[in-house]
């Protein structure tokens, strides 16, 4: 009994044995193939765009004489370039004269690299005018008691545009219309003043002349007179 009883406990320990001796193995096992395993990780890095890869493309600028140039860069380049690249543009305008007509170079410098471009200075434009060298006052005749107008055409000869009316100047202050009279007004028009007259009349009475009216004469032939013609004669004297 006893011999079964040892026989027992020696096979249990070796059975218990065995299975710690597998669990061992499988957690290393386990354990290997979770030391094994790693993560991929990508990190991409940001394209910087390679400075010799960068190429200016300037403008050609047209200005009017005594125009101050643009300290901006951006102003004189035809092609957009990168903030970046901006910071690093050096801009070199001395050689351009804005006070004398004619054509200059000026260069922008960038990685050991100088480009061209021009700028033409040309003569101010004169600003189209609607102007006339000088103006003609009409002589107005108007009624007493008529208010006068503030129209220019009514007082110029030339044809007037809205835009030349605008820079004249009417005064009227010296015209009584309550009175007859003749009197002068003014327009100023291109620092010049210029003098027309206006005539107040008063409406004359009709004047009788003191002679009657003939009546008409009556068509019936029966009652046609035929009036007596004395002809003097003169005879001319010796």
């Amino acid at each position: 009994m006893t011999k079964n009883v040892r026989i027992i406990v020696i096979v249990s320990f070796t059975l218990l044995g065995i299975l710690c001796i597998a669990s061992g193995i499988m957690y290393s096992s386990l354990e290997s193939n979770n030391v094994e395993e790693k993560i991929l990780v990508v990190v991409e890095q940001k394209q910087v765009s390679n400075i010799d890869d960068v190429e200016l493309k300037l403008k050609n600028l047209t200005i009017e004489v005594n125009t101050p140039l643009s300290v901006k860069i951006v102003d004189y380049l035809d092609v957009a370039v990168s903030n970046e690249v901006l910071a690093n543009l050096k801009l070199d305008t001395s050689s351009v004269n804005v006070t004398e007509i004619g054509t200059y170079t000026y260069t922008i410098s960038y990685n050991e690299k100088t480009y061209q471009g021009l700028v033409i200075v040309k003569a101010k434009e004169e600003e189209p005018t609607n102007t006339m060298p000088t103006i003609t006052l009409k002589t107005l005749n108007i009624k007493l008691g008529t208010a006068l107008t503030t129209d220019l055409t009514n007082y110029v000869v030339e044809p007037l545009t809205d835009e030349v009316k605008a820079t004249m100047t009417l005064d009227l202050s010296n015209v009584n219309v309550n009175l007859p009279g003749t009197y002068q007004y003014t327009i100023t028009y291109n620092n010049s003043i210029y003098t027309g007259n206006v005539i107040i009349t008063e409406d004359q009475p009709t004047l009788s002349t003191g002679i009657k009216e003939e009546e008409p004469t009556s068509t019936d032939p029966s009652l046609e007179t035929t009036p007596d013609i004395t002809t003097e004669q003169t005879t001319p004297t010796n």
